[in-house]
């Protein structure tokens, strides 16, 4: 059993469940370093923060523990990573819906196949560009479905590349202030991430430099 505290976040996982590559990021403190730097800075009182790409819970117990999100909302593909974020909330008095399924911009099926990888982060909808270990058929849920059903303020994202379509069908963005954003130009390419890009601006969102670094963005709803 692996036994951590990561900037106040307290996490037990069994070393069966992770890979040695992922046990070793934890153990050296290296584990989300920029999301750890930046979260206590973008999180604001009466936030409601949906997650999509839960992970083991870290960054929603990170939100959690800044004491000023009214309501947190994790969604998580893995169905094996479920019962970890569980247990990170249960260790940290973490009170959250945590959901298994996959985020899409519209819902044409009831599942779709999710692959998963021995490096949790690196699983996904796509089969390239690594092999993967196994594959899981994983309930769909509309990105328009889950701003009307939780009118999120904050929205945190880090899917492996599935960014890239997220923001396709318009979705109503209402009341979201902050999307911060894992970006994955190695699986996007240079266009993919000009659509992100391009697709936010058009809804009044910014690059937000102050918040931002390398891969990991904040995108700031500009008040008009």
């Amino acid at each position: 059993m692996l036994k951590k505290q990561i900037n106040g976040v307290k996490l037990e996982i069994s070393e069966d469940d992770i890979s040695t590559k992922m046990a070793d990021i934890l153990r050296s403190n290296e584990y989300e370093t920029t999301e750890s730097k930046q979260i206590p800075r973008i999180v604001q009182n009466g936030d409601i923060i949906v997650e999509l790409g839960g992970g083991i819970g870290y960054i929603s117990t990170l939100c959690h523990l800044q004491k000023k999100a009214k309501k947190i909302v994790v969604f998580e593909a893995n169905p094996t990573l479920i019962p970890i974020i569980e247990k990170t909330h249960s260790l940290n008095g973490v009170t959250a819906e945590v959901i298994n399924a996959v985020v899409l911009p519209r819902k044409t099926s009831e599942t779709v196949p999710f692959y998963v990888r021995d490096d949790f982060w690196a699983s996904s909808l796509s089969k390239e560009p690594w092999g993967y270990k196994d594959t899981v058929d994983v309930p769909v849920v509309s990105m328009k479905e889950i701003l009307a059903r939780y009118k999120p303020t904050m929205l945190i994202v880090d899917i492996e590349g599935g960014e890239s379509q997220l923001f396709n069908e318009n979705p109503p963005l209402t009341g979201v202030k902050k999307i911060y954003m894992e970006l994955h130009q190695n699986l996007l390419g240079r266009v993919g991430m000009k659509r992100i890009f391009d697709s936010l601006s058009e809804k009044d969102f910014h690059y937000d430099a102050w918040h931002s670094e390398n891969n990991v963005v904040l995108f700031s709803h500009v008040l008009r």
